[in-house]
């Protein structure tokens, strides 16, 4: 089990009793003989997980002690099991007043108590997952919607900026470039960042599926590293592009654009200035492909090559922090492969660079 349960009583014969019981149904035990030190012990660092509660205790009574850890955000949600001799409705009432989740009289039963403890102690558990499942819905569905809202405004700079790039060439004006440039790059990433959010939110939803269409993958290959070596042209990086005159694979466009353009934004925002990674397209076997993306940065430490595609985890935060994002890309890039029966691998050595590798099998690609 390994909770953690606080008793806070002056009789210390009962005390001893409690102690050794708990421990033997596998519970850890700490323990407090007045009020005060009673207090001190819940609000410590490592909080118990249930307090059993004398109310009759010289100086703080055990209702005055409830009544504190009540007010405060911290030590509000342990659940207090009160333990007394006093019988009458008025003190039950008092006791569930001052916080109290269960009332038991002395002299008790030691099952009794153990039964009220692991259902108490379940009961918070089940409370504590129904939150957190709250949250998550909360969250997703706020991040969805704001994505929705957000995704319009971003659009129109996208929008304004294409014409204003435009006019801007036409009459030869170039003393701007620079901001527009600023404009179009954080325009950019906050789009990838908005349709990123959805995406998380279908996938949650399982409605991320496998959607075939006839896709030119050398063609969008060449676009996406054409925007990613847009996005780092001050770090003067340019990628190394080896693969077939064409190529046709069979899964949705928008999916294959999310996928590269996390794979090489990571080799992109990774990779020391004026590097050159390399992008390498290779068939696999008559109805595969696999796509290697190699890069010349600081590498990934092996015990971290899975954990860094869970969700919002990012390896270095000082290093994404400056070129943006949430840890989100590695997430979105492997579970849209996997719908399509494919993957996202990693292999990396500190210091030495990494390479991704994005394999697609059974999808009917044909190769020239």
């Amino acid at each position: 089990m390994g909770e953690t349960i606080l008793v806070v009583d002056d009789d210390e014969a009962l005390q001893q009793w409690l102690v050794y019981e708990l421990q033997r149904e596998g519970y850890q035990v700490a323990t407090a003989s007045t009020g005060p030190l009673g207090l001190e012990a819940a609000q410590a660092e490592q909080k118990p997980d249930l307090i059993l509660l004398d109310v009759d205790m010289p100086g703080m009574k055990g209702f005055e002690v409830a009544t504190n850890l009540q007010s405060g955000p911290d030590t509000a949600s342990i659940p207090i099991i009160f333990l007394t001799a006093r019988v009458t409705l008025k003190d039950k009432m008092a006791g569930f007043e001052a916080g109290g989740v269960d009332y038991l009289t002395k002299p008790f039963e030691m099952p009794e108590l153990i039964a009220r403890v692991k259902a108490t102690l379940h009961l918070s558990e089940v409370q504590r997952e129904k939150a957190k499942r709250d949250l998550e819905a909360y969250k997703s569905n706020l991040s969805e919607n704001m994505s929705h809202e957000l995704l319009t405004p971003v659009n129109k700079v996208l929008n304004g900026v294409d014409i204003l790039t435009r006019l801007m060439m036409k009459e030869n004006i170039t003393q701007f470039d620079e901001v527009i440039e600023i404009i179009q790059r954080g325009a950019d990433e906050l789009r990838w960042l908005m349709e990123d959010l959805l995406l998380i939110k279908q996938i949650s939803n399982k409605e991320v599926g496998p959607f075939r269409q006839t896709v030119d993958l050398t063609q969008v290959v060449k676009l996406m590293v054409e925007q990613i070596e847009a996005k780092y042209r001050r770090q003067h990086l340019s990628f190394e592009v080896n693969m077939p005159d064409s190529c046709s694979v069979n899964l949705h466009r928008k999916h294959l654009y999310h996928i590269l353009h996390h794979l090489l934004d990571n080799a992109g925002k990774f990779s020391p200035k004026g590097s050159h990674p390399k992008v390498t397209v290779w068939p696999m076997g008559q109805a595969g492909v696999e796509i290697e993306i190699q890069d010349y940065g600081v590498g990934i430490k092996p015990e971290i090559l899975e954990q860094i595609f869970d969700k919002f985890y990012q390896v270095d935060m000082s290093m994404t922090r400056e070129s943006g994002g949430l840890g989100l890309g590695l997430y979105v890039a492997r579970t849209l492969a996997r719908a399509y029966s494919g993957d996202v691998t990693l292999t990396s050595q500190p210091g030495s660079g990494t390479t991704s590798y994005f394999t697609l099998h059974d999808i009917a690609a044909d190769w020239v």
